[in-house]
């Protein structure tokens, strides 16, 4: 819903809202800037407060306010005006006001208390006031706190929900016209009760205001930061919450004006008190905006696409070196189709950048791109295009874009997560499986299973814009725009603040080595596209080709600093990056990580970056300053592929050849199998594992089975079906208890029945083809006759995971337990990679970790088998004297915490056997 009126009025609470906090130098500097502003510009302003008129005077006199125009006060009881107006302000400066002075400017309005008059009707209020204070626990506050229709009580601050149930009970029985306002002075921390007339209140009071000086809602500003205020911030004023308002009342008033549908009336001001309602009026047009200087020398990337800059007001920013000339189509209705657009010109830079500000584009407004003239040849496409750079597409890839807010009433940022990367248990899942409705919002409602799980972090799949109804994600062709499908954006924002409630962080997959077919525009507007280099799935970004490649590194990494910055994402795992291509002499994945990291310093924020470097890469978790990359971790896949070789040589699920059961060991002492970097050069590692340095672990992903591992099997068969049960079991053991980062993929916990094969909703039938032919064509090793086809609805709705009772309980409750252990041992200082060796025994398939510091031990013993055979290694069980002699434990083994066999803790009296798919961990120490 549009607001046809500009604000030009200031209205706003007092205490905490336009009164500065003690200490606070911002407030004192930014209620200078707005004295000035309100006497140049000769705006109308009224105090709304919840003080009577002499405590009103007291922060004029004492905090130096402005004289208002008026004054609304005692809860909204009382109104005054200004008999004298702004035009004594510079007298006041110059000779400082008193009460006496203060209290002959202003005249109580005799009209409003004649409204308050006929809601009391013929009530005996100072009965009322003296039988309310007679009540157990009531006090009657001062008589000059007292007004003529407001009566006023102490209460103790523990017993205020008590009081209030009482007031209103004596009301209710005697059918008296009034209601009830609690609160607690935050100042001395006294319970507050305020009886007034049915319906008053501050808003009220201002409604009336406006009403009788002519205005709409829309031109009023107001400013709070209590539950007092909460009536007028959501009653269709213009409304600023300041910074230091609790964040229950900026998510209540959040949501009141978004389920009213008012996209453009509300700010919610970062800064407290004073500075908090200059950022509003900023935002509001009222006072003039921030100094652009300040803003050019602040570590910030660029802000592509349509970015709201204040009321109604939208910059576009758009790279299109190709053209000479470019417009903006803005329509007026959600039916871009249908309506006849209201066209802007934007203004060209030398390096092809299109920029344009419009100050009639209310959130929620839809748009396309005009191509015009160009400047070099372009590849021929239609003449009027969604932006690239689209922050929302709601009717996909192919129809208008639209202009959506970057504010979000955020409540649980400051909640405790993981600080180090040994604490990062990491459950990776896709948005529109993971549920039965398949978005964001229904996702918050499995967040507790997770935190009851055990796991730290969450990774989502790719949610930026794809085509279809639904996808995994890895076409995406708007790289800003959280996909529609999934939900809005504010959805998205809930669902990572919901997680942060829960102490989980919450990790984005972002796809930057190719751009998905359909609903791609780029190459209209100029060389995004490599002609150098290219990938699999799609045409590759250009990073090294022309002039133009600059600006395409900057477009990746500020998309990264978007996600992080306006969904507060806690990290990205950056896909395939291996595959992004670039002969620059800095390759772009260091530029990322540099730039990424600059960003989160300048923030003080704890940003996680994760790479999928398919094989090792050493560079990747080196420091920045000694030549790396800077990220914090890598996946690494030779785990999951090394140990699915051990229990199913036949399965190969990636590219790569594994060797049966001596790979898995070269995994486990080395830390790898493959590797290689982004300049290309991958393979096999040939030195000597005896002789060779194991590296530090403690930054590799591991897991035993991804979406990946999942979808390239031809029927999208998890771990356990492709096995046993007690295999995945036993593999789960030496996965978590790894000095590595453990990984699960959704409904892995509980042996989800439901497969994740691969799935598209390309509207294109020639794309339904190709990716088809190119499933097939890169995994000839599989027969896919019997698979459903990845363009198939099916093969996306078979794919939802469905309720933990569905599943394996006893596997959930194993997990869980194996990941109790794992925090355990992690907090003990026990289970670290510096603390690890490996210790294999190939022939019996036997795979152990020991962890030993400074007399502790902790022992992770695995045995695996090919499943279906059970012949090699041999099928006999090994002793607890042979296991611990093959573990050097010359005293024999500690006592057992877990075993996999018995899937519930300790049990000593049966004697030990380790038999083929099997695990159990000993420890020494109780950490």
């Amino acid at each position: 819903m549009k607001l046809k009126q500009r604000p030009r009025v200031v209205a706003t609470d007092l205490d905490g809202t336009f009164i500065p906090l003690d200490g606070d130098r911002e407030s004192f500097e930014a209620l200078e800037q707005i004295r000035g502003q309100l006497r140049e510009r000769r705006l109308p302003l009224v105090y709304v407060s919840g003080r009577h008129l002499e405590y009103v005077f007291d922060g004029i006199i004492e905090d130096g306010l402005p004289v208002p125009d008026w004054i609304l006060c005692d809860v909204g009881t009382s109104v005054y005006q200004n008999f004298l107006g702004q035009s004594e302000e510079s007298s006041d400066k110059e000779h400082s006001p008193t009460q006496q002075s203060l209290a002959a400017r202003f005249r109580r309005s005799e009209d409003f208390d004649a409204r308050l008059d006929e809601i009391v009707g013929d009530a005996d209020i100072e009965r009322v006031r003296r039988e309310i204070g007679d009540l157990p626990k009531f006090r009657l506050q001062e008589a000059f706190k007292q007004g003529k229709h407001k009566l006023s009580y102490y209460v103790p601050a523990e017993s205020l929900e008590e009081c209030q149930v009482a007031a209103q009970a004596y009301l209710d029985e005697r059918s008296l016209p009034y209601g009830i306002i609690s609160s607690v002075d935050p100042f001395n921390g006294d319970g507050l009760i305020d009886v007034l007339p049915r319906d008053a209140s501050k808003a009220f009071a201002l409604d009336w205001w406006c009403e009788s000086q002519g205005y709409q809602h829309g031109e009023i500003v107001f400013c709070g930061d209590s539950g007092n205020d909460y009536a007028a911030l959501v009653a269709g004023y213009c409304a600023v919450v300041v910074g230091n308002a609790s964040r229950r009342l900026a998510v209540q008033v959040f949501d009141a004006h978004a389920d009213r549908g008012w996209h453009d009336r509300l700010f919610l001001a970062l800064k407290p008190s004073t500075a908090g309602v200059l950022e509003g009026l900023r935002w509001f047009g009222l006072v003039a905006g921030q100094d652009e200087a300040m803003v050019e020398n602040c570590v910030a990337p660029m802000h592509w696409g349509a970015v709201p800059k204040g009321f109604q007001k939208v910059d576009f920013l758009v790279f299109a070196p190709a053209h000479e000339s470019l417009a903006i189509e803005l329509y007026e209705c959600d039916e871009a189709d249908d309506a006849t657009p209201r066209q802007i010109e934007m203004k060209r830079d030398a390096e092809g950048f299109f920029r344009a500000s419009d100050d009639a584009c209310p959130i929620g407004t839809r748009y396309r791109l005009r191509l015009g003239s160009s400047a070099t040849d372009v590849v021929p496409g239609p003449p009027v295009i969604p932006d690239p750079a689209s922050r929302y597409q709601p009717d996909g890839v192919n129809a208008a874009s639209q202009v959506v807010s970057n504010q979000f009433p955020w409540q649980h940022d400051d909640q405790p997560r993981a600080q180090r990367v040994e604490e990062l248990i990491v459950y990776e899942l896709h948005i529109g499986t993971f549920t039965d409705d398949g978005t964001f919002r229904s996702a918050i409602e499995r967040l507790d299973e997770l935190v009851d799980l055990g796991v730290t972090a969450i990774e989502l799949m790719p949610i930026a814009q794809c085509p279809g109804r639904w996808n995994w994600g890895y076409d995406a062709t708007y790289w800003f725009a959280p996909m529609s499908s999934l939900g809005t954006p504010d959805d998205l924002r809930r669902l990572v603040d919901a997680a942060h409630a829960r102490g989980l962080h919450v990790f984005a997959d972002v796809v930057y080595n190719h751009f998905g077919p359909e609903g791609n525009y780029w190459s209209n507007l100029g060389n995004y596209l490599s002609d150098r280099h290219g990938t699999p799935w799609g045409a590759a970004p250009n990073f090294d080709e022309g002039p133009e490649a600059q600006a395409i590194r900057r477009f990746v990494i500020d998309n990264a600093i978007y996600w992080l910055d306006e969904f507060h994402l806690d990290g990205l795992r950056v896909d395939a990056i291996h595959c992004m291509k670039d002969d620059s002499e800095e390759h772009i994945t260091r530029q990322f990580g540099r730039e990424v990291r600059q960003w989160s310093q300048s923030q003080g924020r704890r940003v996680w970056l994760i790479a999928e470097t398919n094989v090792y890469d050493s560079s990747m978790t080196v420091p920045l300053e000694d030549g790396g990359c800077g990220f914090d971790a890598q996946w690494g896949d030779d785990f999951a592929h090394a140990l699915l070789a051990c229990v199913r040589a036949h399965d190969q699920l990636t590219v790569r050849r594994y060797h049966p059961y001596v790979d898995l060991a070269r995994a486990l002492q080395r830390g790898f199998v493959f590797q290689g970097d982004v300049r290309g050069d991958r393979g096999r590692e040939e030195v000597s594992v005896a002789t060779a340095e194991r590296v530090d672990t403690s930054g590799l992903v591991y897991c035993i089975q991804n979406h990946d591992f999942i979808g390239n099997h031809p029927l999208g068969k998890r771990f356990h079906q492709i096995t046993a049960p007690e295999t995945q079991a036993s593999a789960a053991v030496l996965l978590i208890l790894s000095p590595s980062i453990p990984m699960l993929f959704m409904g892995e916990e509980f042996a989800c029945e439901k497969p994740f094969a691969f799935f598209v909703d390309y509207g294109d039938e020639s794309l339904r083809q190709a990716v088809i032919e190119g499933r097939r064509r890169e995994y000839p090793q599989h027969d896919w006759s019997d698979g459903v086809l990845p363009t198939e609805e099916i093969a996306f709705h078979s794919a939802r995971i469905g309720a933990i009772e569905d599943g394996d309980l006893a596997m959930r409750d194993w997990y869980r337990e194996v990941i109790r252990v794992r925090k355990q041992y992690t907090r003990a200082g026990i289970l670290a990679a510096a603390n690890c060796l490996a210790i294999t025994d190939i022939d019996r398939g036997v795979y152990s970790l020991k962890f030993t510091r400074e007399g502790e031990t902790l022992l992770v013993v695995c045995r695996l088998a090919e499943s279906s055979e059970q012949v090699r290694p041999q099928a006999d069980g090994m002793s607890e004297q042979e296991v611990a002699a093959l573990l050097g434990m010359a005293d024999g083994l500690p006592p057992c915490i877990l075993d996999s066999r018995r899937r519930a803790g300790v049990t000593t009296e049966q004697p030990f056997e380790l038999l083929p798919n099997h695990a159990a961990v000993f420890a020494s120490s109780g950490a």
